[in-house]
């Protein structure tokens, strides 16, 4: 007799489709039914989840000592006196304009002004300022060089020497002397010849005598600490009355130096109209030896 075809057993299983599942020979029924039931999902309003929901709710009594933390926090954290808020008058202006008061310019640093121009352009503007005062212009261009390799040297400015040159022998005469010796350009007296570590000791020689006078000025300057101390010195005037009206010097060699960084500010030719007006309105140089 022929064996029957087995039979389709038909298992349903809440939250899942209708499955059709083929017994096999050799699987008991149960164990598929007991792996069926594995695959259970719960569904969002089954019991299952409603009796979760309930199980981690917190507690009335967490949410208050939750909320008494957070104001003991805030009090703590509150500044024990008020704040203290500004009037208004003085945050806004009620019917007045508001004036807005800018910074003082800074002053004009003319010495560095100065050093600015001589770096860049070296000797030739103080050339084009001294060959006013010659019809030599080989002799402006040897006396410039000294100066500004002198003013170098002592660390002043080239304007200073300058002065004291001009206001000294401002026809720029090297062999010029004076009634006292003073012999050259910067009317240096004899005795110092040789005393410095010059190129030359011929004090008719324009470098010689460059490098002289300013090495006696630069002796004096150290000595005294005092740009006009050191130029009455320079003149005579501290112990000897050769020259008349000696204790004017400082100021006539200021003034006279005052005019050199003046134009040597305005270098070159090409510059503007506008900058001449610019350093016209420059207040009085005060030369001091750091200048």
């Amino acid at each position: 007799m022929p064996s029957a075809a087995p039979t389709q057993q038909v298992w349903i299983v809440p939250g899942l489709a209708l499955a059709r599942i083929q017994p096999h020979p050799q699987l008991d029924p149960d164990i598929i039914a007991s792996y069926v039931r594995k695959d259970r999902r719960i569904q969002p309003n089954s019991p299952q989840t409603a009796a979760a929901r309930g199980r981690y709710r917190p507690s009335r009594p967490f949410l208050v000592a939750l909320a008494l933390c957070g104001l003991s926090g805030a009090l703590l954290l509150t500044p024990a006196s008020g704040l203290e808020t500004p009037p208004i008058a003085t945050v806004a202006h009620v019917g007045r304009p508001v004036t807005t008061v800018l910074p003082a310019p800074a002053p004009l640093d003319s010495a560095a002004l100065e050093r600015e121009v001589l770096t860049r352009y070296r000797h030739r503007p103080l050339a084009r300022l001294l060959g006013q005062h010659t019809r030599q212009p080989g002799i402006a261009n040897r006396i410039a060089r000294a100066i500004v390799k002198e003013a170098q040297r002592l660390r002043v400015a080239p304007s200073l020497l300058t002065g004291v040159l001009l206001t000294e022998n401002p026809q720029l005469d090297a062999d010029t002397v004076s009634n006292v010796g003073a012999i050259g350009l910067m009317q240096v007296m004899h005795f110092h010849a040789g005393e410095f570590d010059c190129a030359s000791d011929d004090l008719a020689q324009v470098e010689a005598n460059i490098c002289h006078g300013a090495r006696v000025f630069g002796q004096y300057l150290r000595r005294t600490g005092d740009v006009r101390r050191a130029l009455l010195r320079y003149n005579g005037c501290v112990a000897s009355t050769n020259t008349p009206n000696c204790q004017r010097y400082p100021a006539k060699v200021l003034r006279v130096a005052h005019q050199v960084r003046q134009q040597i500010l305005l270098y070159p030719p090409s510059r503007p109209a506008v900058d001449s007006a610019w350093v016209a309105q420059l207040p009085t140089i005060r030369v001091t030896s750091g200048d």
